[in-house]
C-alpha cells in the first residue's frame, strides 16, 4: 500500500507569519506523529491553509471560501493573506513550499517539493507562480499541467479535501453532497468504474457515430438508396441528351447542303441581292445627307472667315492694340477711385492724433508732402504697355468679342479648301451610287429571282444559327450531366463505405452499452459493498469512542450517505431522531474520516485543526488514541485548552509525538507588528 507524507512547510510572509518559517514534519525514532500547539488566534488555521494551498495550489482558495463561511471575523479572505508588515515594508509577494513524499513498497520512496508563489497587486487579482522539483528528476519544472499531474501522483486534491481538515467545522458537512460524494468514490477506487462508465457513454455516443457515422442525421441506408435512384435519373437523362446531339448534327449537316445550292443558285443567276440594293441606296443618302451639310458650312465660312483672314499683318496689330485700351481703361478706373479720397486718407492719419504724438507743424508739413506723394505715384507714370488714349472700342466686353473672333478663325481659310475637296470625293461617288442604282433596279427577272433566293438563304441561315446554338446548350449540358454524375457515384461509393461503417459501428456500440451497463453494475455492487465496510468501521469507531455500545450496536449509511442508527433491539433510528450531541457528531466525521484512510488506496497524512473541540475528557483520550495517532502520520494544531500541556493527557501521548511546535503571537493583531514566534516545544514542554 502506497502511503503519503509531509516532509515539511516553509511559509514566507502569509498570514501573520512575517519572513520565513519553517516546520519539520518528518518521523523521528518511528514516531510520526506532530503536535502543533497556540491559542485562539495564535495563527494553527493558517498553517492548515498554508498547507492545503502549497499542496493543491490556485484552486485550493475556492475550496477554503467554500469551507470557512463564518462571520467576517473567521472568513478566509484570500486578498488579504500577505503579511501586514511585509506589505508595509513594500514587499508584496507571498511563498509557501510543500515537501511531499510517497513511500510504496512496489516503487520505492520518492519526494517532490511544491513552491508556490504569489504576487498581490493593489487593484488586481493576485498572480500564482508554480515550481516543482523531484527527487527522481534534476532540473526545475515550471509547466502547471506537469506540476498538476505530479501533484496528483501524490497527494491528489480530494484527499486533501478530505484529510486536511479543521475538526470542529466539519460537523457541519452534509455527507450528500455531491463533491463529497465524488470525493469519496475517488477516494475508495470507485472513481475508475464511474470514469469508465463515462468514456463508454461517450464512446457510444460521439466516438462510434464519429467514426463510424451510426448514429445521427439520416439513416446511411436511406441516403444510399437515394444516392443510387439520383445516379440511375443522371444516367437516363445523359443519355437523352446524347441523342438528341446526335439527330441536330443531322440536321445541321443537311440544312449546310441546301446552303450551298442556294449560294451555287446565286452565282449562276446573277440574281440581284435585295440586302446589296437596300444598302446601296442607305449609303447614297448618307451621302447625299453629309454633302448639303459640308455646303451649308462652306457658306457660312466664306460669309465670315475669309474677310478676317484678309487682314494679314494687320490682324496680330489690332489684337494688340484692343488688349492696351482694355489696360488704359482699368488704369483710370481704379484712377479715379483712389484720386478723390486722398484728402480723407491725410485727414485720417493726421487729424485727432493725441497730445503725445502731436508733431511739429514744419515735420508735420513734410510727411503730408510725402503721403501724397507716395499716394499720386501709385498712377503716375502710367504702366509701360499702355494706350495713350482709346479710339478702337469703348467697352472692355466689345474688345473682348473682337479679340475672340480674331483668335478663333485662323485656321478656317485652311479647312474651307479641305472642305471643297470632301465635297467634291461626295460628288463622284453619288455619281457611281447612281448609276449602279439604275443597273440594278432595270433587270426585273434578276431581281424577283434574288428575293426568293435571298429569302430562302436567311431562313437557312436562321435555322442553322439556331440548331448550332442548340447544341451548343446540349454540349454544356451534357458536360454538367457528365460531371454531376461523376460527383453522385463517388459520393455512391463513400455512401456505400459509410454504411458499411454504420453496421460495424451499430454492432460496436451495442457491445460498448453492454459493457457500460456491466461496468455501471459492478460499481453500484462495489458502492454497495464499500458502503458497508464504511458504515461498519465508522459505526464500530463511533460506539467505542462515545462509549455508546450498551444503546446502539452500529449504524449504516443508504445510496444518499443518509446516516443510519442500529439499536441493540434490530431497530434502525436516523440520526437526527438520535438527538446526538455536537461532540457526537463530531465523533462521527471522525470516525467517517478514519474509515476513509484505512480503505483508501493511497494512503495520505492526516493535518486536523482544533482536533478535541467539544469532546468530553474521556472521548478526547479515545479519539487521540484510536483515531489521531494510528495512521503513519498526524499534524495535530491544538489549544492548551484540548490537549493541557500540565495535564495527565499530555503525559500519556507525548511519547507517541515526534515534534512539537508553539506558536507565539506579539502584538496586536490588527497591527503592522503583529506576528508569530515558532519555539519547538509544546507550550514549554518537550515531546
Amino acid at each position: 500500500m502506497a502511503e503519503v507524507y509531509i516532509d515539511s512547510l516553509t511559509l514566507e510572509n502569509f498570514g501573520p507569519f512575517y519572513g520565513e518559517h519553517t516546520l519539520d514534519f518528518r518521523r523521528l525514532e518511528g514516531k510520526c506523529g506532530v503536535l502543533v500547539g497556540g491559542k485562539n488566534g495564535a495563527g494553527k488555521t493558517h498553517v492548515l491553509r498554508a498547507l492545503y494551498l502549497a499542496v493543491v495550489g490556485e484552486s485550493g482558495v475556492g475550496d477554503l471560501k467554500k469551507l470557512e463561511t463564518g462571520s467576517d471575523a473567521t472568513r478566509f479572505v484570500f486578498e488579504k493573506s500577505l503579511n501586514r508588515l511585509a506589505l508595509a515594508e513594500g514587499q508584496d509577494t507571498m511563498r509557501l513550499k510543500a515537501s511531499l513524499r510517497l513511500r510504496d513498497d512496489k516503487v520505492g520512496s520518492r519526494k517532490v517539493d511544491l513552491l508556490r508563489e504569489v504576487r498581490f497587486r493593489p487593484n488586481s487579482a493576485p498572480v500564482w507562480e508554480h515550481s516543482a522539483s523531484r527527487s527522481d528528476t534534476a532540473g526545475r519544472i515550471e509547466d502547471e499541467q506537469v506540476i498538476h499531474k505530479l501533484r496528483d501522483a501524490f497527494l491528489p486534491r480530494h484527499l486533501a479535501r478530505f484529510f486536511f481538515f479543521d475538526a470542529e467545522r466539519s460537523q457541519s458537512i452534509n455527507l450528500g453532497q455531491q463533491d463529497i460524494v465524488e470525493g469519496i468514490s475517488r477516494i475508495l477506487g470507485l472513481w475508475t468504474y464511474a470514469e469508465l462508465e463515462n468514456d463508454l457513454r461517450q464512446l457510444v455516443n460521439s466516438k462510434i457515430p464519429r467514426v463510424f457515422n451510426s448514429i445521427g442525421g439520416p439513416d446511411p441506408d436511406t441516403l444510399l438508396a437515394e444516392l443510387n435512384g439520383k445516379v440511375i435519373t443522371g444516367e437516363g437523362t445523359l443519355k437523352a441528351r446524347r441523342k438528341e446531339h446526335d439527330a441536330l448534327e443531322r440536321d445541321l449537316r443537311e440544312i449546310e447542303v441546301e446552303l450551298l445550292e442556294v449560294e451555287d443558285d446565286l452565282k449562276t443567276l446573277g440574281a440581284v441581292d435585295p440586302e446589296e440594293l437596300e444598302k446601296a441606296q442607305e449609303r447614297r443618302r448618307e451621302v447625299a445627307d453629309v454633302k448639303t451639310k459640308l455646303e451649308v458650312k462652306l457658306s457660312e465660312a466664306w460669309e465670315l472667315a475669309l474677310p478676317v483672314s484678309l487682314l494679314g499683318s494687320y490682324r496680330k496689330q489690332l489684337h494688340d492694340a484692343l488688349l492696351s485700351e482694355d489696360r488704359r481703361r482699368e488704369w483710370e478706373a481704379a484712377k479715379s477711385t483712389v484720386e478723390p479720397k486722398i484728402p480723407q486718407v491725410k485727414q485720417d492719419v493726421f487729424d485727432g492724433v493725441p497730445e503725445e504724438f502731436q508733431l511739429q507743424p514744419d515735420v508735420e508739413s513734410f510727411y503730408i508732402k510725402r503721403l501724397e506723394d507716395a499716394l499720386h505715384r501709385l498712377f503716375h507714370p502710367p504702366p509701360e504697355g499702355m494706350a495713350e488714349r482709346t479710339y478702337l472700342a469703348d467697352r472692355n466686353d466689345v474688345s473682348a468679342q473682337v479679340r475672340a473672333l480674331l483668335a478663333a478663325n485662323r485656321a478656317e481659310v485652311g479647312e474651307l479648301a479641305a472642305m471643297c475637296v470632301t465635297i467634291e470625293k461626295m460628288d463622284v461617288e453619288l455619281r457611281e451610287l447612281d448609276q449602279k442604282l439604275k443597273q440594278m433596279q432595270q433587270n426585273t427577272a434578276a431581281y424577283k429571282r434574288g428575293v426568293e433566293l435571298h429569302e430562302k438563304r436567311g431562313g437557312l441561315t436562321t435555322r442553322r444559327d439556331q440548331t448550332i446554338k442548340r447544341l451548343k446548350d446540349i454540349d454544356a449540358d451534357i458536360a454538367r450531366l457528365e460531371v454531376e454524375l461523376t460527383d453522385l457515384k463517388r459520393h455512391e461509393t463513400t455512401q456505400r463505405q459509410v454504411a458499411e461503417r454504420a453496421e460495424r459501428g451499430e454492432s460496436l456500440a451495442a457491445m460498448a452499452t453492454r459493457y457500460r451497463e456491466a461496468a455501471g453494475e459492478v460499481r453500484c455492487r462495489a458502492a454497495i459493498q464499500m458502503r458497508r465496510q464504511i458504515a461498519e468501521a465508522v459505526g464500530k469507531l463511533w460506539v467505542d469512542l462515545t462509549e455508546r455500545e450498551r444503546e446502539f450496536e452500529g449504524m449504516e449509511f443508504d445510496s444518499h450517505w443518509q446516516c443510519w442508527l442500529v439499536r441493540r433491539d434490530g431497530k434502525k433510528v436516523t440520526w437526527e431522531e438520535s438527538n446526538t450531541s455536537a461532540g457526537q457528531r463530531q465523533v462521527r466525521m471522525l470516525a467517517f474520516y478514519e474509515a476513509l484512510r484505512r480503505l483508501a488506496k493511497l494512503v495520505p497524512p492526516l493535518v486536523v485543526d482544533t482536533p478535541l473541540a467539544r469532546l468530553d475528557r474521556e472521548v478526547r483520550a479515545n479519539v487521540l488514541d484510536q483515531l489521531y495517532l494510528t495512521g503513519h502520520q498526524s499534524i495535530i494544531l491544538s489549544t492548551n485548552a484540548e490537549i493541557d500541556p500540565d495535564g495527565p493527557l499530555f503525559d500519556r501521548v507525548r511519547n507517541q509525538f515526534a515534534r512539537a511546535y508553539t506558536l507565539h503571537p506579539h502584538g496586536k493583531p490588527e497591527s503592522l507588528n503583529y506576528e508569530v514566534r515558532i519555539s519547538s516545544d509544546y507550550f514549554g514542554h518537550d515531546v
